[in-house]
C-alpha cells in the first residue's frame, strides 16, 4: 500500500496530508486513504485544485453519495453558500451535530472544498465524540446507557433551534437512535446527539431532566478539550466521518462570500453499523 505523507492536526485524530487530489486516485492511494480516514475520522487536503467530477470521485471511495435531503434529488454535490445560485445554510451560526441524525442510518461522511472564504469568520470546528463519551463521568456514563434519542427536521424550520413535537409536520422524517453508539470496527463508544434535532429522549420521563441532561451534553461536545478548529482557505478539502466527529460553524460577515462544494456520503455498511437504529417516519405520516 502506498505511504502517504500527513501532519496530525489533533493529538489522537485529525491529519493534514500531503497529496494532489487532482491526479488520479490508484489503488494503492485509494487503499492508504481509506486506511488513514478510518483511524483519524478527518482528512484535511490544502492547496487543492479538482473538479467536481473528481471530488464526487474520491467522496465513493467511502459509500455511495447520498441524494436524501431536497437539494440533492438530482445532483452529486451541492453549494453551501450565501451567495451561490442555489445554494444552501449559506448564513450564520450552525451548532454542533452530525448531519442526517433523522434517517435510520446517518450519513457516514462529508466532503467540504472551499471555493470562497470571508476574511474573518465562518470556521468549522470538529469535536470527536468518541472523546467526549469518554471524558464523561461514571455515573452520567450509566444514565445515559440505556437512553435513546428520537431525532427529526423539518427543512423549512429553524436549522439551530430543538424541535417541539406541536411544530413538527405529520410527515416529518424522523429517526430513533441510541444515544451512545459503538463503532463495531474500534469497539469505541460515541455520544450521539445533535440538539437541534433532538425531539425527545426515550428513558427520560422528567422533561426538566431531559432538558438538563442535553444541555450538558451540548458543552460538553462543545468543550475546545475535544474540538479541532478549522480556519478555511481557498482550496481546502476536508473529508470526515459524520458519527465519530460532529461539526459546527462559527458566524461570519454576510457581505462576504462564503462557498464550499458539499459531497455527502451514504453508509453502505448502514444496516450492520445501526443495528437498533429505527425509521419512524411512517409512525409519524
Amino acid at each position: 500500500m502506498a505511504a502517504l505523507a500527513y501532519r496530525k492536526l489533533m493529538p489522537s485524530w485529525g491529519v493534514e496530508v500531503d497529496h494532489d487530489l487532482s491526479r488520479p486516485l490508484t489503488d494503492d492511494i485509494a487503499g492508504a486513504l481509506i486506511e488513514l480516514f478510518s483511524e483519524h475520522h478527518l482528512l484535511l487536503f490544502r492547496r487543492q485544485k479538482f473538479a467536481e467530477e473528481q471530488q464526487v470521485a474520491f467522496a465513493r471511495l467511502f459509500g455511495p453519495i447520498s441524494h436524501r435531503s431536497p437539494a440533492m434529488k438530482t445532483k452529486d454535490t451541492v453549494l453551501v453558500s450565501n451567495v451561490a445560485p442555489g445554494g444552501v445554510l449559506g448564513d450564520g451560526e450552525l451548532l454542533f451535530h452530525s448531519d442526517n441524525t433523522f434517517f435510520q442510518h446517518p450519513l457516514k461522511a462529508i466532503g467540504l472544498y472551499a471555493m470562497a472564504i470571508p476574511s474573518i469568520g465562518g470556521d468549522t470546528l470538529f469535536s470527536n465524540a468518541c472523546e467526549v463519551y469518554e471524558s464523561l463521568a461514571d455515573d452520567v456514563k450509566a444514565r445515559l446507557r440505556d437512553l435513546a434519542s428520537v431525532q427529526a427536521f423539518d427543512y423549512a424550520g429553524d436549522y439551530n433551534k430543538r424541535p417541539t413535537p406541536e411544530a413538527m409536520p405529520a410527515d416529518v422524517q424522523m429517526a430513533r437512535h441510541p444515544l451512545l453508539w459503538t463503532d463495531p470496527a474500534s469497539g469505541r463508544t460515541a455520544l450521539f446527539l445533535s440538539e437541534h434535532t433532538t425531539l425527545r429522549l426515550e428513558g427520560v420521563a422528567d422533561r426538566n431532566e431531559e432538558d438538563a441532561l442535553i444541555a450538558l451534553l451540548r458543552r460538553q461536545i462543545a468543550d475546545p478539550r475535544f474540538c479541532y478548529r478549522h480556519k478555511w482557505a481557498v482550496d481546502d478539502f476536508a473529508f470526515w466521518d459524520n458519527v465519530c466527529l460532529q461539526h459546527a460553524r462559527e458566524t461570519f460577515d454576510r457581505s462576504q462570500a462564503r462557498t464550499l462544494r458539499r459531497t455527502p456520503v451514504l453508509d453502505p455498511d448502514g444496516d450492520r453499523r445501526f443495528p437498533q437504529s429505527l425509521d419512524l417516519t411512517r409512525q409519524a405520516a
